[in-house]
């Protein structure tokens, strides 16, 4: 299972949502892969509800990094500035 690290919470825990489960797990940081980051994505292994194996899934990390990158350039092309102006 997939999943990507949304964020970190106070009390050394790191949040990771799994796209096919549909829910978030809350990780000990000690148990992440050294160089971890918020929009990082993984390869979970769950067990009995719990994830007992993390990996880095850098292919799916730079894929994704890429495609956001890719949509912001592409609205910011076509930004013609607010409707609403100041009076």
């Amino acid at each position: 299972m997939r999943g990507v690290l949304d964020r970190f919470e106070d009390g050394g825990v790191a949040v990771i949502i799994a796209e096919q489960a549909g829910r978030e797990f809350r990780v000990p940081l000690r148990y992440l892969p050294e160089g971890s980051r918020q929009g990082m994505w993984f390869t979970l292994s769950i067990e009995a509800g719990q994830v007992v194996d993390i990996e880095a899934d850098l292919t799916q990390t730079a894929e994704r990094t890429d495609k956001a990158e890719q949509l912001i350039a592409r609205l910011r092309s076509k930004s013609t500035g607010s409707r609403f102006k100041r009076k």
